[in-house]
């Protein structure tokens, strides 16, 4: 019996193994075709992110066909993927992938062994039984990286400021440690990231930065690369639990992140949300398990989180709940959030703050709706007869002690409703926001790589009515438009959105995108900002004025076009953000053979009041290359001088840092500073 299943099941593959929306066809010559599937032909973009496309910022779009989405890629048999779908915007892990590894944000990536895949294939032709790949034990994986960098100041004759040989490393192990039993842990290796241990102008000199460096090398690495003056080597993240077909419980702490949740518009609990960065704070997620989230046509799913995580540093009790159902085409999802005490024995005595959330999509046709509603209640205590507040909303944009407010103070909602067809899209959306409305679980925008609670909501106290407008008049060219207008939502609050309560902020962002042949297609857009009211106008430099043109860009695309050159992008910036300061940048990267990528481009500033600045002219060279040998690191070189586009160390260094088509300059100014750089990136 079992070698009639497996001929039947050999002539089923035919060499092409398949697990889930995964199948793997063995190419011959080491070599092998990897599908991916995402089987949802309602959505209108979808892209695939993963380890080999540096995750999003090099994520690959997949083609349209007749039950979804796919995606092929040829690959060497020893290849690890580590994968999402990224469908309209959402992050989306494939619940049917081959296998799982945690991503270390409360969810899980998928993971493609081609190796494994391939064998099962073989064995199913060469008459052996079929059987999936057994699930690895436990992963290693790893963001490590290592590096040189001197930096200069421009301004005083390239004088050397500082030089540094840094490290950092995470090594993290997930998998199943047995049946039913996950465990992600992560420890912090290194963290070394100043540059300044081999000299520091006016602190350090090269003999002793030197001297310390080869003999802590030998004889003390993990502390000389750990942080001396930081928290040395640590255990970074650790969750476990126990998973059954009923329930699935995870238990994390510290840097571990709290499961992550999106309710319909609004990210309501952020991938980013440590269990607590102080090491006294943890969570538990009981989860409704797969032997209930199925009620005849109806989907469910549950989670149910209480934590000492509800300040994010772990000194506050909280807990977040959520559920959700799917039938035909329509979701609804209801979500509760609440602040308790900070120590066991009073933990219940005051509720300080209770989110109640609330969210609705469906379809109607060629119109998708989408509804979002959020309603605080604040704790206060009673003194004298009276409500004093004593709280004060942790990690929020919400200032100082919250009040005992009405109805407005604390809603916010968000409506908007999407026409789709193939000649336009369009959404027509409103959302307010009181002074006192506040999501707990999301950052204030302080913090990089978290969602922002401004962003979802808007500022407090205001109201936004806007249009996003999609038009294909033709099959090359794209038009779009993306006007708003910002107002006041409550003219009484004493927390008021701008200086005159009956200004109008009105925006407006036209783009296109032209595809001029096969292998060249170019972008563009600007932003373009007006006041209505004179008392709330525009600073540039010297001038006020009611309108301002604060960004523009322009790429330039193009596919490869021979051996040499694989693609090529090139970018003009325009940023008058600053006060003072106008950026014009011309950033370019192109794609060699042999993984080899190199960049260049140059800036140039001009003070808004006429005045001479240093740093006027920047420029920057760099290249990197994925390596063959040490495990395949990506080297990295670059030269910057007074502009800075690359990311931060540790944040994939070879890759640009962008706001549009400009340099966020919040993170990587280098004005009037120079520096040069040599390092090697590990992702596995």
């Amino acid at each position: 019996m079992k070698k009639l299943f497996a001929f039947i099941a050999a002539l089923l593959v035919l060499s092409c193994v398949v697990f889930a929306d995964v199948s793997v066809k063995d190419l011959g010559g080491g070599n092998a075709e990897v599908t991916f599937f995402y089987g949802n032909p309602k959505a209108t973009e979808v892209v695939v992110a993963g380890s080999w496309t540096d995750w999003q910022n090099g994520a690959i779009p997949m083609t349209k066909v007749e039950k979804g989405w796919e995606y092929k890629t040829t690959v060497p048999y020893a290849t690890e993927m580590k994968y999402k779908f990224i469908s309209d915007g959402n992050w989306t892990t494939d619940l049917k992938a081959p296998d799982f590894v945690d991503d270390g944000f409360g969810g899980k990536n998928g993971y493609v062994d081609v190796a494994s895949l391939i064998a099962a294939s073989k064995a199913a032709a060469t008459g052996a039984a079929v059987e999936a790949p057994k699930k690895a034990n436990v992963k290693f994986q790893t963001w490590s990286m290592f590096g040189f960098q001197s930096k200069f100041n421009t301004v005083d004759k390239f004088e050397l400021a500082t030089a540094g040989v840094n490290a950092k490393s995470y090594w993290k192990f997930g998998g199943e440690a047995l049946p039913g039993v996950p465990v992600y842990v992560e420890i912090a290796l290194a963290e070394q990231d100043s540059f300044s241990n081999l000299y520091n102008k006016d602190v350090l000199e090269f003999k002793d930065g030197i001297k310390n460096l080869v003999t802590d090398t030998v004889f003390d690495p993990v502390y000389f690369y750990g942080g001396q003056e930081a928290a040395k080597t640590y255990l970074g993240h650790f969750k476990t639990g126990i998973t059954t077909k009923y329930v699935e419980w995870t238990t994390g702490y510290k840097y571990a992140k709290l499961t992550a949740h999106k309710n319909v518009s609004w990210d309501t609990v952020d991938q980013d949300w440590e269990a607590g960065y102080n090491s006294t704070g943890g969570f538990s997620a009981f989860k409704l398990g797969e032997a209930f989230r199925q009620i005849g046509d109806i989907t469910l799913n549950a989670t149910i989180a209480p934590n000492r995580s509800a300040d994010r540093a772990g000194s506050q009790y909280g807990m977040y709940a959520f559920v959700n159902a799917q039938y035909g085409k329509h979701y609804v999802d209801f979500q509760y959030n609440g602040a308790y005490g900070t120590t066991y024995d009073t933990i219940f005595d005051e509720v300080y703050e209770s989110d109640f959330i609330a969210g609705y999509k469906g379809d109607f046709g060629p119109v998708a709706v989408k509804l979002n509603a959020l309603y605080n209640i604040y704790g206060a205590n009673i003194v004298n007869d009276e409500y004093k507040t004593v709280y004060n909303p942790a990690s929020s944009d919400v200032t100082g002690a919250v009040e005992d407010g009405d109805f407005l103070q604390n809603f916010a909602t968000n409506v908007q409703a999407t026409y789709a067809s193939d000649l336009i899209t369009a959404t027509l959306g409103y959302r307010a926001r009181g002074d006192q409305a506040n999501m707990m679980y999301i950052e204030d925008g302080n913090a990089d790589d978290h969602t922002h609670i401004a962003d979802q909501l808007g500022d407090v106290n205001t109201q936004r009515v806007w249009i996003d407008l999609s038009v294909t008049p033709i099959e090359a060219l794209t038009l779009g438009l993306n006007p708003y207008v910002n107002m006041a939502f409550d003219k009484d609050s004493a927390k008021q959105a701008y200086t005159n309560v009956d200004n109008m902020l009105v925006y407006v962002k036209p783009s296109f995108s032209f595809k001029a042949s096969d292998l060249i297609t170019v972008d563009g857009y600007a932003k373009a900002k007006y006041a209505t009211e004179k008392d709330d106008q525009f600073t540039r430099g010297d001038d006020q004025s009611q309108f301002v043109l604060p960004e523009a860009g322009l790429k330039l695309t193009v596919g490869g076009l021979n051996d040499v050159i694989k693609g090529a992008e090139v970018c003009y910036g325009f940023d008058n953000n600053e006060d003072a300061v106008v950026f014009h940048t011309v950033i370019g990267s192109v794609k060699l053979p042999s993984d080899i990528g190199a960049q260049a481009g140059f800036g140039l500033r001009n003070d808004n009041a006429g005045n001479d600045i240093d740093g006027a002219f920047g420029l920057f060279v760099g290249a990197n290359k994925k390596l063959s040998v040490l495990a395949k690191p990506i080297l990295y070189t670059q030269f910057v001088f007074n502009m800075d586009p690359y990311k931060a160390f540790g944040d994939g260094q070879e890759n640009f840092n962008l706001d549009g088509y400009t340099i966020d300059s919040d993170v990587n100014n280098y004005q009037g500073a120079a520096a040069f750089r040599v390092a090697l990136r590990w992702d596995l």
